[in-house]
């Protein structure tokens, strides 16, 4: 039964639609701000969407800066050199334009300085334009930061943004926004709106993906819904197991969305998830490769999964060391036993 006693942080303002990029240089003036940080991956430096970005906001008069050394699976180090950019640069806004690993960035520069954040999301899965966490590697091992001072001022979700994603990371990114689906709708500390915006964004996504990846706009543009409003939905109540897991292979350099692509089917099975779920999931798991190393360290895995106390506290099953191994056997068996290619 969920809590019927909650709170719920979002951005003051959401944008959503195709064209929405173009309101940037609006909400910049509107905060106040005429010298802005852009923050953003060296792959976006290539695409035109940075460049209508900056045209968009010197039109409005407004200057700026671009920092876009963001690692994927960034170091804590990446959002203290931003935020010494902006900084030097006398910036009074930051503005992320990326995947979820460059707005967690920007979203911790921006806090660190106590600066306006708006961020436009360049995927369509990370769901970090409106939630207060962001997640880092701290000494080699990814730890999320949780604070309501993380909260954007606003997020634009243009679905225009992301229509050149590649199709790997279109699934990927889908498979990151399912697993927010359903774990926040299980979470412990789920609530009315989570849920509805959960068992919502999974509908949408299972719905449009096969669309997506092949780039049909309408689908594109659903597949966007379905993320912003599973980032919504998690962003009130935390993700649990299954990003406990995942954080392990990222740990070893597993992109995210592929470690939860591939931790998810086993913790459905260990938390009887709903039925409703599964279906979704067997689409996107036949689009995606599992990650598995034959040389990983079992045991320490599970130990930094049983660390985790964060998200294992959320898990809607009681968690032991014994479960979590057997379920990382099992995945090492499987990946085992996949012919050869």
């Amino acid at each position: 039964m969920p809590s019927t006693r909650f709170e719920f942080c979002l951005p003051d303002r959401i944008i959503f639609g195709p064209g929405s990029l173009g309101q940037v240089g609006s909400e910049v003036e509107r905060l106040g701000a005429r010298r802005v940080l852009i923050a953003t991956s060296p792959g976006m430096r290539e695409r035109d969407v940075l460049s209508r970005t900056v045209d968009t906001l010197q039109q409005q008069g407004i200057a700026s800066v671009v920092f876009s050394e963001i690692e994927p699976e960034p170091p804590l180090q990446n959002a203290e050199d931003c935020a010494a950019l902006a900084g030097n640069s006398n910036c009074d806004l930051v503005l992320g334009l990326g995947g979820g690993s460059v707005m967690d960035v920007a979203k911790k520069a921006a806090a660190d300085l106590g600066l306006p954040r708006i961020m436009v999301p360049s995927t369509a899965g990370s769901g970090s334009e409106v939630t207060h966490e962001s997640v880092l590697k701290v000494d080699g091992r990814k730890q999320a930061f949780v604070d309501a001072g993380l909260t954007p001022d606003v997020a634009i979700v243009d679905p225009d943004v992301s229509s050149t994603m590649p199709p790997r990371l279109t699934v990927l990114s889908a498979a990151d926004a399912l697993a927010h689906a359903i774990e926040c709708y299980e979470s412990r500390n789920a609530n009315p709106l989570v849920q509805a915006l959960a068992l919502r964004a999974s509908e949408l996504i299972g719905e449009n993906l096969s669309a997506a990846v092949d780039s049909l706009p309408e689908a594109r543009a659903s597949l966007a819904l379905g993320s912003l409003m599973a980032g919504m939905a998690f962003g009130n109540s935390g993700t649990a197991l299954g990003h406990a897991m995942s954080y392990t292979l990222s740990n070893r350099g597993v992109a995210h969305g592929q470690a939860v692509a591939t931790v998810l089917p086993y913790v459905l099975r260990f938390n009887g998830s709903a039925a409703s779920f599964a279906g979704t999931l067997r689409r996107i798991a036949g689009l995606t490769d599992p990650a598995w190393h034959p040389d990983w360290d079992i045991a320490e895995m599970t130990a930094e999964v049983m660390a985790d106390t964060r998200h294992l506290a959320n898990n809607p099953r009681t968690v032991t060391s014994r479960d979590v191994k057997a379920m990382f056997e099992r995945m090492a068996a499987d990946f085992a036993a996949r012919p050869r290619q």
